[in-house]
């Protein structure tokens, strides 16, 4: 049986988007360990995706959140700072969660 090659593993607490009429690229980021003047946080991985991935992606990603929250009985809340950063209004965040179906265990 063929060795399995070593997937690498990369911690991310940021991210970065940017696209063009065929796809995106999405950079994940990492905050420098000790924050100060002239440091900036470092980018981990690069992932270039069509829409139709991301889109499936992001269908799939949400279903997850959706079916762990109720499966556990929890919510992984995002705060209203965070929100107003990335110029996302509560309204549309809160449509956001309702709109995709719910999962359907």
């Amino acid at each position: 049986m063929p060795e399995e090659k070593e997937i690498p593993e990369f911690y991310s607490d940021q991210f970065m988007i940017s696209g063009g009429p065929y796809g995106m690229v999405i950079n994940l980021r990492k905050s420098p360990p000790e924050p100060g003047p002239g440091k900036v946080p470092e980018t981990v991985a690069r992932v270039w995706m069509s829409y139709e991935h991301v889109k499936t992606m992001t269908f799939v990603l949400c279903r997850q959140i959706k079916k762990i929250e109720k499966e556990a009985g929890i919510s992984y809340p995002v705060s209203t700072k965070v929100l107003s950063d990335l110029s996302i209004g509560m309204e549309d965040w809160e449509t956001f969660w309702k709109s995709p179906p719910e999962f359907r265990g």
